[in-house]
């Protein structure tokens, strides 16, 4: 089995384990804030967050469907500040270890840890990857034909946490984390154009099995958490 294989079984088992023994869990709405990509939004309730076991030192987990608008990709022949795919559904399982401090009567938390995440659908923005192709041959004319491979991704994530108690049973919160990974999807196909007015059509054929989808970002959840004592 592959290691990201690996990695994601291993997220999802932290996961399905923090639910079972969980003595807190968490509803949330969580948004990505890509680096070279659109603000992502979760999809309504499938957002649940902050579902652990510990009180001062502990591990929690979730999941989070969200709604793509695009991604960068990278480890092409040239860099481009725009998104190049979606869009699509995304599914995000995150797995921490944090350490929690006191203020008064709120909480810090610490947290550091991987995730998990599979496209859903994945798709080609034809339009911004026709313009960074085009750029990068400096042509006037070229329209590309790609096919991408979607494979499971994963990386790492870091950040903090706010949490306001509400009532005995419930907190609410706000977090903040950044996120480093992506996935591997391959790019395959062909573009074709002309240079200029006086040129002839040229077809060339492109083959990236390292290609990647960029998972980078701000990562901001409010939410609430409920004890489960």
């Amino acid at each position: 089995m592959p290691l990201k294989n690996k990695i994601f079984l291993v997220v999802l088992y932290l996961n399905l384990f923090s639910i079972w023994s969980a003595r807190s869990q968490g509803v949330s709405f969580s948004y990505l804030i890509p680096k070279n990509g659109y603000i992502t939004a979760p999809i309504s309730p499938f957002s649940i967050r902050g579902i652990g076991v510990g009180e001062v030192l502990g591990i929690e987990s979730g999941f989070s469907l969200y709604n793509i608008p695009g991604l960068a990709m990278e480890n092409l022949p040239f860099s481009y500040d725009k998104p190049l795919t979606g869009p699509h559904f995304a599914l995000m399982i995150p797995a921490d270890i944090y350490v929690k401090f006191p203020i008064e009567k709120m909480s810090l938390k610490f947290m550091i840890g991987g995730f998990g995440w599979w496209n859903i659908g994945q798709r080609i923005n034809e339009g911004n990857m026709d313009r960074a192709w085009r750029s990068f041959e400096g042509w006037e004319v070229l329209n590309t034909d790609f096919q991408l491979k979607n494979k499971l991704g994963y990386g790492w994530l870091g950040g903090f946490e706010f949490q306001f108690p509400f009532s005995r049973e419930v907190k609410l919160s706000i977090e903040a984390n950044y996120l480093r990974g992506s996935s591997k999807t391959m790019l395959k196909g062909s573009y074709s154009g002309v240079k200029d007015s006086n040129s002839q059509l040229i077809t060339k054929e492109v083959d990236i099995n390292n290609a990647s989808t960029v998972i980078e970002g701000l990562e901001l959840s409010f939410g609430a958490i409920f004890s489960m004592r």
